[in-house]
This record gives C-alpha cells, structure tokens and sequence, in this order.
C-alpha cells in the first residue's frame, strides 16, 4: 500500500504557553465551569429529541453539512434513456481521512506562456491567489508544442509553436517563488502522427491513419499507446521537460479514444481487449522512467465516478490495473454536476448545490472508488466558481493536521 502525501499546513506564529494559577482563580473558574457545563447539558438536552430522531431513521438523513428545502427527485427529464425510475439515497461522505497528496494549483492558460511578458503577468496573479504551484500546458490537445523543443526530430517542424525554451518559462517561474508542473495530452494529439514515426493509429492493413470522426466532420488522429514510436516521443518529452527543471510531468488524456463498433473491423484487435489499459500503464511508465520518477496522470473526475467503482474508463481507466501506484491529478468541476450523482443503477445520492459541499460528496465517492494504492492530488477546476468559493472547496477537502 502507498502511503500518501502530507499536507503542507500554515501554522500561527503565536506561541501557546502555560501559566501558574493561583488557588483563588482556579476555584473562580471552577465555578463558572460548572455554570457553562449546566447550560451545556440544557442545550444539549433541548437538540437531543431532533438528534435521536435522526439517528434512529424516523427523520430523513441528508448530505452532511446541508440541508435542501426539498429532497432531490428524480423526474423523467431527470433519467436517462437507459435508466427507468431510480432510487435517491442521501449518503454521508467523510473524506478527511482519504484526500490526500498537494491540495490546489494555478492552472496557466496557453497564452500565459506565450511571451514573457504573459508569463509574469500569470505568475503574479498565482501569487495574489495564494497557490505555490503552477501547472502549465506544455502540449496541447492537437499535439502543438508551446514551448521551444529541443527534440531532434521535432525542433524545426510545425509541431513547436512555443518562443520560450522550457528551461526560461521553468526559470521565471522559479524566480517567482513558484514550483512548475509540466501538463502534456499524452495520446489526444492530432498532429505527431505526421512528424513521429510509428506513433498514431493506423488501420489494420496499415493503410490509413485512423480518425476519430469522418475527414468531413473534423476528425481527429491520436497517439497509439501500444506504438514504440509513441512511447519514444512521451519519453523524451517528460525527460526533455523534467532536466529543463519542471519539478513533475502531468500526463492528461492519457486514455483510449470513444471507439465506434465500426473501428473494430479496421484496427487491430490490441486496443479492445479487457486488458488494454496495461498499455496505459507502460506508457506511463516510459514517462515516468525519464523524468526521474517525477510523473503523475490527471483525470476527471467524472470518469473515476462513471462505472461506480466496479471499473474505469476515459481518463481513469489506468485504474483497472491494481498495479498502478502512480500520483493521480483528479479535476473537479463542481458545476458540471446537479442535484444528485448516480452510485449504480437506479441509484442516486442527493448533491448540496454549495460548490464546497458537493465537492466534498464527489471527491469522497471518487475516493472511495479509486482505494489506496495511489496519491491523489485535488484540483477544482471550474470556471464558474469565484476565487471565493474555489478556496472554500479547498479548504473544506483539506486534511486536518495530524498531531
């Protein structure tokens, strides 16, 4: 079992000390315990029938913390095609015990990293928000490079976008007081299959790239996990951005495309079998490998929660494979969700519409799910969500101190 990471927590700086009393105060204070004590048990006597009616079931329990004017119900336009009826539970979750690993970090735009002048002007936003890290896109979903690469086989293509090496943008953040973490799409890339040899999915008869949709439609190529060429590129990318001095390698979209019936008749048979995550899992490891044991997998937390624990898929499908015991970067968009979140069929518990509350809910559903062999950190990344109330999610997840 892998032990998680502690909380890095603020303390006061006022010191706690004790002083000698003498008799007369203590019996004072004797006195005015037992005043306190007998309002005490008054108020405690007056909640007690509620309490007990609570416990006992005769009163309808709720999310801890929240109370709703009405319970959730569950309409027609509510369920799904797939779903007829269902039952809402109200369950309790408790995560304080579970959320563990670096709460919180500044996620920097693609224009943050654009020129320098961007650059310094996100990592002082970073600090007036109060994160000491920062995660920054540094591959993009369509394969573009946003730094300047060094790679051989990449450097002068149309694959580097970026006009800082990463070695500068590293440099100034670090000179900023911040700690930088390096985001690359692992496989939802649509242009390395031009540039990478062996890399991007291609018919069984290696005649065509494979697309995720019709020419017409928009689609798109993507980076095959099972490929040698694939594991290179990842490899030198995570080693190529760990010696620039960025501290970790998140690797995003580290998954396998939404398959239709129909690629199972043009692709090879390797990318539907049961047991195809363990591709994800070499090519983590390929990256991890390179960037000194300095890489991690982000994911959404809607796809750790989507199989309710029984199995995963999308993003957080890496987590079939117990042996995994990588960091995970779980994303939590709390708008994203409404008033209840789905735990099996025809099964749901009610969501407080507090940002902070229903983060609490969903991230220790999700953590019971994914278990204890990984570290998990907590990202809430929601646009809709003030300052104010992403630091309330935060703050509500955190881990108490440990004493």
């Amino acid at each position: 079992m892998k032990h998680n990471k502690s909380i890095k927590i603020k303390r006061s700086k006022n010191r706690l000390y004790k002083k000698k009393k003498s008799g007369a105060k203590i019996a004072a204070e004797t006195v005015i315990f037992v005043l306190i004590a007998g309002a005490l048990v008054f108020v405690g006597y007056s909640a007690a029938g509620p309490l007990i009616k609570l416990w006992s079931g005769e009163t309808e329990t709720e999310i801890e913390g929240w109370t709703p004017t009405s319970p959730p119900q569950v309409t027609e336009d509510d369920v799904s095609d797939t779903v007829t009826g269902g039952e809402i539970t109200t369950e309790s979750i408790t995560t304080e015990e579970e959320i563990a690993g670096e709460i919180g970090a500044y996620i920097m735009s693609e224009n943050d990293i654009s020129d320098l002048t961007a650059l310094n002007n996100a990592i002082n936003s970073a600090k007036e928000s109060g994160y000491n890290q920062v995660i920054l896109p540094m591959k993009n979903k369509e394969g573009k490079l946003l730094y300047k690469s060094n790679i051989s086989y990449v450097k002068d293509t149309e694959l580097v976008t970026g006009s800082m090496p990463a070695g500068q943008i590293a440099s100034v953040i670090k000179a900023g007081g911040l700690v930088p973490k390096a985001e690359i799409s692992a496989l939802m890339d649509n242009s390395a299959p031009s540039y990478v040899d062996g890399a991007g999915y291609r018919f069984a008869d290696d005649s065509y790239f494979w697309l995720d949709a019709a020419a017409a439609n928009g689609g798109k190529r993507w980076l095959d996990p099972f490929l040698d060429g694939t594991k290179k590129y990842i490899s030198d990318l995570s080693r190529e951005l760990k010696q620039a001095g960025f501290e970790e390698i998140i690797l995003s979209q580290l998954r396998f495309p939404d398959f239709t019936s129909y690629d199972q008749s043009i692709l090879d048979n390797r990318s539907f079998t049961a047991d195809r995550y363990k591709a994800l899992t070499s090519l983590y490891g390929t990256s991890f490998n390179a960037s000194e044991k300095k890489s991690s997998v982000s994911m959404d937390i809607k796809d750790v929660l989507a199989g309710y624990g029984e199995g995963f898929s999308g993003t957080a499908e890496i987590l079939n494979d117990k042996t995994f015991t990588g960091t995970v970067y779980l994303f939590v968009t709390p708008s994203e969700f409404a008033n209840r979140l789905e735990v099996g069929e025809n099964r749901f518990i009610g969501l407080s519409p507090k940002a902070s509350e229903k983060s609490e809910t969903l991230i220790g559903k999700a953590m019971e799910y994914i278990g204890t062999n990984v570290t998990v950190s907590v990202i809430i990344d929601d646009s809709e969500l003030s300052e104010e109330e992403i630091e309330e999610c935060y703050n509500r997840c955190r881990i108490p101190p440990r004493l």
